[in-house]
């Protein structure tokens, strides 16, 4: 993947489908459930360009998609594509293909589909929806992932994510001491829990959990330190891969766990994204109780749900391999 200067010209993008998108890894994972069968059907390959700002990891995520030819950041505002896209009445592939050839720049986001009610498999609806598409993991990320989950070591292995302290506050979330009654409660009824600390090093509060007396913590074999803020964003995936569940807030982690890396997913979502946390998801994961999403209750509340999803995920988590089994998984994605 070729990254693209701000001042990038009509050359750089020649015979390239642009798009102009949010920065979000979800929302490009969403679309990507429908741009992979764009490259699938004609061949088209795709220059991503990404609202900038904090924290600029969408790249790393780009460039694990085999479409994504070349990639830059913009500084246009979110409301200017929620614009852009109402005003051009950009409700299907069609008609995108019919007002922007290649080469031109088309401003896209599902989001606002999805916030209303729409389902993912109904946003650009002449598009086919794959949820699980192929993404490639290098031998980069596959070491990053060995470093903290190198063997099956008998433990039920659960990433856990529970954003920065600010983070939290703006959303009104679990502050600390709501996330460690929380983790206690599965230590009690798991034993073997191991706590897979993630997200990027900002995420002060999910950093503040380590070293709480009572819990098990899994460390890189190299540092010694839990794994996150350490990883790039296709280790911390590949990472998933080997974890035998995912509990965290409503973030990019949990959509990559629960569509590409065949993990469970448990996932916290404040009271104005309620519709949104169902929207976005494969309909199957939500019948089979791989994917349970939860408002943000108390921890006893919030427990009583989890434990169910944990119960099922802790009775199947040998079917769970590490890297060194995983065969072509890491050009193929992994199965549902």
């Amino acid at each position: 993947m070729r990254m693209l200067p701000r001042d990038f010209t009509d050359a750089d993008v020649a015979g390239l489908r642009v798009l102009c998108i949010p920065s979000g890894i979800g929302e490009f994972q969403w679309m990507a459930t429908k741009l992979h069968n764009v490259h699938r059907l004609s061949g088209e390959r795709f220059a991503i360009i990404a609202l900038d700002g904090a924290p600029r990891r969408l790249h790393q995520f780009a460039e694990m998609h085999p479409f994504v030819e070349a990639f830059g950041w913009a500084t246009f505002d979110y409301s200017q594509i929620r614009e852009f896209q109402k005003f051009n009445r950009l409700n299907t592939w069609a008609r995108i293909r019919e007002l922007f050839g290649l080469g031109q720049m088309c401003m896209l986001a599902c989001n606002p589909a999805l916030e209303a009610g729409t389902h993912l498999s109904n946003w650009l609806p002449d598009l086919p929806t794959t949820y699980t598409y192929p993404v490639n993991f290098t031998d980069k990320h596959i070491a990053e992932s060995m470093r903290v989950l190198p063997v099956k070591n008998g433990t039920f292995n659960i990433g856990i994510s529970c954003a920065s302290y600010r983070g939290a506050a703006a959303w009104h979330t679990w502050q600390h001491d709501e996330w460690v009654k929380f983790l206690h409660f599965i230590a009690r009824d798991f034993p073997d829990a191991n706590f897979v600390l993630l997200g990027g090093s900002w995420d002060d509060l999910t950093v503040s959990m380590f070293d709480e007396p009572g819990l098990r913590f899994q460390t890189d074999s190299k540092t010694g330190t839990p794994p996150i803020g350490t990883l790039s964003f296709g280790g911390a995936m590949a990472t998933l891969v080997s974890c035998d569940a995912y509990i965290g807030f409503s973030s990019g982690l949990g959509h990559v766990a629960a569509h590409l890396c065949n993990t469970p997913v448990f996932m916290l979502w404040p009271d104005h994204e309620q519709i949104l946390s169902r929207t976005w998801c494969n309909p199957k994961l939500l019948e089979n109780g791989k994917y349970v999403p939860s408002q943000w209750n108390s921890p006893e509340e919030v427990y009583a749900s989890a434990y169910t999803f944990l119960h099922q995920a802790y009775s199947v988590r040998g079917e769970k391999t590490l890297w060194q089994s995983q065969g072509n998984l890491a050009q193929s994605g992994s199965p549902l």
